[in-house]
C-alpha cells in the first residue's frame, strides 16, 4: 500500500483522524515561518499526547529548512521524532550527521524527470518530490508535472498540490512509493478532518486499482 503523510499537524484532535484513517506518518513543521510552525515544547507535547492515546502504528516526522545540525539533534531528541524531514538546501554530508532516518525534500520543475537525484545520492532514507516555487520550502499546493516524472517517487514520496480529488490519479499516474499531504487537507489554513479523512480513503482507492505496482515499507515499526 501507499505510504500516507500528513503534514503540519498542529492539535490531537486533527493528529487522531490522520492516525485512525490510517496515516503513517504525522509531519511536525520546525520552521518557524510557516503558519504550521510549533515550538519543539509544543510539538513535543503534541507528540506525547498523541502517542499515549495511539502508541503504534505511525511515525513523527520533524520538517526543518536549513537549520543547525545541532538544533536539529536537540529538537528531535525533545521531541522523540522518528524521522528528520529536511526541505531546504542540505547536502549529503549533513544528512550523514543527522542521527534519524532521513526524508529529503527535493522541489522540482517541468521536464526534470529523469535528472532528479535519488535518496541514495543524499544518503537519506527516502526522497521527496515537492513543487520548486521561488522563495517556498513546501506546502505550497502547488502541483508537479506527473506525466514526467516517470519512476522518480517510486521509492519516495510524491508532494506537491495533492488533495482529496486529485491524488488517485497521481498515484496511478507515477506509482509512488508514498504520498505526502498538508495544504490539500486544509481550509482556511487549518487542517479539516474530513477532508484529511476523504484523501486517506482517496490514497486506499487507487491501492485497490493498482495493488501490485505499489511498494512496501522498510522502516520498522510501519507494516504495510
Amino acid at each position: 500500500m501507499t505510504a500516507i503523510k500528513i503534514c503540519g499537524i498542529k492539535d490531537v484532535a486533527n493528529g487522531l483522524v490522520a492516525i485512525d484513517a490510517g496515516a503513517d506518518y504525522l509531519g511536525f513543521i520546525f520552521y518557524p515561518p510557516s503558519h504550521r510552525a510549533l515550538t519543539a515544547e509544543r510539538a513535543a507535547k503534541l507528540i506525547r499526547e498523541l502517542r499515549a492515546a495511539r502508541p503504534t502504528g505511525w511515525k513523527a516526522v520533524g520538517v526543518f529548512v536549513n537549520e543547525p545540525i545541532g538544533l536539529v539533534a536537540e529538537t528531535s531528541k525533545t521531541c522523540g521524532l522518528d524521522v528528520v524531514q529536511l526541505n531546504g538546501n542540505e547536502a549529503a554530508k549533513y544528512i550523514g550527521e543527522v542521527q534519524r532516518p532521513v526524508f529529503k525534500a527535493v522541489r522540482v520543475t517541468e521536464e526534470a524527470g529523469a535528472e532528479i537525484p535519488n535518496a541514495a545520492t543524499y544518503g537519506a532514507e527516502r526522497i521527496l518530490l515537492d513543487a520548486n516555487v521561488p522563495g517556498e520550502w513546501g506546502g505550497t499546493g502547488v502541483t508537479l508535472p506527473w506525466a514526467d516524472l516517470g519512476r522518480a517517487v517510486a521509492d519516495g514520496f510524491l508532494a506537491g498540490g495533492l488533495k482529496p480529488d486529485n491524488v488517485e490519479a497521481a498515484i496511478l499516474a507515477t506509482r509512488p512509493w508514498g504520498v505526502d499531504v498538508s495544504s490539500g487537507v486544509e481550509r482556511d489554513r487549518e487542517k479539516d478532518p474530513e477532508l484529511i479523512a476523504s484523501f486517506i480513503a482517496a490514497v486506499r482507492r487507487a491501492d485497490g486499482r493498482a495493488p501490485a505496482a505499489l511498494g512496501a515499507s522498510t522502516i520498522p515499526g510501519v507494516p504495510r
